[in-house]
């Protein structure tokens, strides 16, 4: 719920922020003033297109994956990340599409340092202006976990 809240608060605040900022009078502005918005964000948020690849992120994201944002920018997850893990990815994807609505679950994941964390997980449709499903947008908070939830052992 936590999610869905904070993503609405910032789809909100991004829908009105060209009427309501002089800086944002070019698309270039208003990609500026988005990317840092979603920078300023401790929670992890990226979206894919419909074929699986990544168009954007914040650099929370990045730190995630431990690469430099230009280098996870135009790649899928089969790029980035063991077979297993991006099959399971893609397939998460595919039901979230399919569902046509957000989807809110909890999941353990691993920085490149070995950190694990509980992250509670928003992912929904990413639709264009004109209603057509353009891929996926997700959103990952760190949560504490519950008591007697351990990550799995490598």
């Amino acid at each position: 719920m936590k999610n869905t809240l904070l993503a609405a608060a910032v789809a909100a605040a991004l829908a009105t922020t060209p009427h309501q900022s002089p800086a944002a009078d070019s698309p270039a502005d208003q990609l500026e003033i988005v990317t840092t918005a979603m920078n300023s964000l401790p929670d992890v948020i990226f979206y894919k297109d419909m074929a699986g690849v990544y168009r954007g992120g914040n650099t929370a994201w990045a730190a995630l994956i431990g690469r430099p944002f230009a280098e996870l920018v135009g790649k899928t997850d089969a790029e980035i990340f063991p077979a297993a893990l991006a099959t399971a990815y893609r397939a998460d994807d595919q039901k979230t599409i399919d569902g046509g609505k957000p989807r809110q679950f909890q999941e353990w994941l691993v920085y490149p340092d070995g950190r694990k964390v509980y992250a509670d997980t928003l992912k929904a449709p990413w639709v264009g202006e004109d209603g057509k499903v353009l891929g996926v947008v997700g959103i990952c908070r760190e949560v504490a976990a519950p008591a007697g939830e351990k990550p799995a052992q490598d």
